[in-house]
């Protein structure tokens, strides 16, 4: 029964908060699994279903993609660097930098992509009745 609920269900549509959210996590998540340098001079590539993915070499050309960035042109992974620079990467200001990052991310991924804009900002909760 649950196979034919998630088969014919109406899918929830993604938002601008959730992907600005999810790159939060990628970029936290990558910076601990392959470290400052590498994730800097990676790309971070956005495909059609709005997911998000790390490339530490250039991505190839793909015909699902709606959006490259390439991380080492972003103004706040440049901040990064020299803030880390001779100094560990701790969680919190892993953390702190990565909403920093995401937020530089979305704001170059909205201007390259008019599907990326055309989501909504903020998921509309729906009335439940009483």
């Amino acid at each position: 029964m649950l196979l034919f609920s998630r088969l014919f269900a109406p899918r929830r549509r993604k938002n601008q908060e959730e992907v600005a959210g999810r790159a939060a996590e990628v970029i936290a998540q990558v910076l601990f699994d392959v470290g400052i340098d590498r994730f800097l001079n990676g790309s971070m590539l956005l495909d059609r279903q709005f997911r998000l993915r790390f490339f530490a070499v250039p991505p190839g050309t793909r015909n699902d993609v709606v959006a490259t960035i390439a991380v080492r042109d972003l103004a706040e992974a440049q901040l990064l660097r020299a803030c880390v620079r001779g100094a560990a990467l701790d969680a919190a200001a892993a953390a702190r930098h990565a909403r920093s990052l995401s937020d530089a991310l979305m704001r170059e991924m909205l201007a390259c992509s008019p599907e990326l804009r055309a989501l909504p900002a903020r998921r509309v909760e729906q009335a439940q009745p009483a």
